[in-house]
């Protein structure tokens, strides 16, 4: 009987040891401890170049300036660049909450496809014109969300959210992207 309960518990034990964490219940794109998100998209008819010049024609109308364009790489088709979108949730007494969200974006094209990666996702939030912009990922917010007593590498919790408004800032990334997705797929099928 003894080993019959000892072996249910090693069981137990590693069934949940084993289950892979929901990130908040969100089902944000969350791998190896990153917020990334990436797609796949098929273009037939439309030429590795012709696809490398939509991308960099992208991010100039996105962002209106090609300064964000970090990197061009033609032989590869890649091109990277760091955007800055404004992302805005409810926030206390169903106050807008506005914050400005920077990330890497890469758009890697071959004939007929391309795939596009968002991550290194940042928050910069103000809570006062006259106050400093306080920055923090989504991995922060994730990690605040998911652990007890989150602090970061500096020993602080970067967050001003308290979890509420936390969850609603995660929960509104998802149509950012899916519209920033939407906005780079009108661009790339231009001919």
């Amino acid at each position: 009987m003894r080993k019959l309960f000892t072996l249910v518990l090693a069981l137990i034990g590693s069934a949940a040891f084993a289950q892979k964490k929901d990130t908040t219940g969100l089902k944000l794109p969350f791998t190896s401890g990153k917020v990334v998100y990436e797609k796949t998209f098929n273009v037939p008819a439309q030429s590795q170049s012709q696809l490398y010049s939509n991308a960099q024609l992208w991010f100039v109308e996105r962002y209106k300036s090609d300064e964000v364009i970090q990197l061009r790489d033609h032989a590869s088709g890649r091109v990277v660049g760091n955007g800055t979108e404004v992302l805005t949730f409810k926030g206390p007494l169903k106050m807008d909450v506005s914050c400005k969200v920077k990330m890497n974006i890469e758009i890697e094209n071959k004939d007929g496809r391309y795939n596009v990666r968002i991550s290194d996702i940042v928050y910069g939030y103000q809570a006062e014109p006259t106050e400093e912009r306080t920055y923090f990922s989504a991995e922060d917010l994730i990690n605040y969300l998911t652990q007890r007593k989150f602090k970061n590498a500096q020993g602080i919790n970067p967050v001003p959210f308290n979890k509420k408004q936390s969850k609603k800032a995660l929960a509104s990334l998802t149509p950012l992207i899916n519209d920033m997705m939407a906005s780079i797929g009108q661009t790339m099928s231009r001919k």
